[in-house]
């Protein structure tokens, strides 16, 4: 799917230039899949985080609340494509393409066509204010008593956010249910992922 990207008025002529179409009834300039180095329109681009591509997956778990010790459900927003330019390793390019399977976890922004998605389907899924900073961040909370569970949910070992490969592979959402969500657009996001070879398993699996 294309990629949208911010184009003001004036500089409408260089995007088209540099391969960019114009999607009418969108209102929107986007990059088309045909191009892989978004490096020239990194201007028009989000400062930092992901962008993901086709499919749009969210995975779907549950657990027990560690407040109400009822079942609740879980959901992580996942990519099987995306680019980034927060873990780029090739000097050359700004945005890199990661075809690597990830799961993304403490969300500071989101496209809105997408939150209002997930605001309405998994209502569960909540935007709130993190104690210490006051950053929005979207994260689960239980749907009986509303509580925060934490990105532990994804990686089973509150001591560690990253845990190493063992503990990655206990990860709540290996080999769960995956759905696609319909999106016109590639979405923007930005927060941390979790992401390596290892969760290939857990994304055939779930196939």
């Amino acid at each position: 799917m294309p990629i949208k990207i911010n184009v003001p008025f004036s500089q409408k002529d260089e995007a088209k230039q540099k391969g960019a179409i114009w999607i009418n009834d969108a209102k929107t300039w986007v990059i088309p899949d045909s191009i892989e180095n978004i490096d020239p329109f990194d201007r028009w681009l989000p400062g930092d985080g992901f962008i993901v591509k086709f499919p749009y997956l969210i995975c779907k778990s549950s657990r027990k609340c560690w407040k109400c010790q009822k079942e609740t459900p879980l959901i992580a927003l996942a990519a099987r494509t995306y680019y980034t330019c927060d873990l780029a390793s090739d000097i050359n390019l700004k945005w890199q393409k990661i075809k690597y399977p990830a799961f993304f976890v403490s969300i500071r922004h989101m496209d809105p066509v997408l939150s209002q998605i997930l605001i309405e389907k998994y209502p569960f899924y909540q935007e709130v204010p993190a104690k210490k900073t006051g950053i929005l961040t979207w994260v689960n909370t239980c749907q009986y008593c509303r509580t925060i569970q934490g990105d532990d949910y994804n990686i089973n070992n509150p001591g560690s956010p990253f845990g190493g490969y063992l503990n990655e592979k206990k990860t709540l959402f290996r080999g769960k249910n995956m759905q696609e969500i319909q999106l016109r657009f590639d979405y923007y996001i930005d927060g941390m992922l979790f992401e390596g070879d290892y969760y290939w398993d857990g994304f055939s699996e779930a196939e």
